[in-house]
């Protein structure tokens, strides 16, 4: 299986792809990767843009492991991951993720997702209301 994924942040940002292969003989590096990412969370450390699109990758191919459909997918990803577990920044970085997943060589699905991760208002903006 191969994940593509199209990154597109705020206007000042420049997309980005990313490409993310997957094998059924990977399987132990694959969980043992998204575990460390985990136990980031566990540890309340927050993820920066890499291991946060992984993170994203790895619920993907969990899920269509386990047989669900696309739209399902698609309506569970905004709920993974709070702004405040994530650094700051990584929000406007990822406001619309386009997911082009390559199952075999003739399927083909297409997942999009504007504002994966709710976007907070920061301690600047509270700020600038106030001045």
């Amino acid at each position: 299986m191969k994940i593509e994924v199209l990154v597109e942040g705020d206007p000042d940002i420049k997309p980005l792809t990313k490409i993310f292969h997957y094998k059924k003989s990977d399987e132990l590096i694959f969980l043992e990767s998204t575990k460390l990412i985990k136990n980031r969370l566990e540890n309340r450390m927050r993820l920066n843009v890499d291991e946060t699109l992984w993170f994203f990758v790895a619920y993907i191919i969990t899920s269509l492991n386990e047989d669900k459909p696309i739209n399902e997918i698609t309506k569970h990803i905004r709920e993974l991951l709070s702004p405040n577990q994530v650094l700051i920044g990584v929000p406007e970085s990822l406001r619309r993720l386009t997911f082009t997943i390559s199952l075999n060589e003739n399927q083909c699905e297409l997942l999009s997702i504007l504002t994966p991760i709710s976007i907070n208002q920061y301690f600047f903006h509270e700020l600038e209301k106030t001045a």
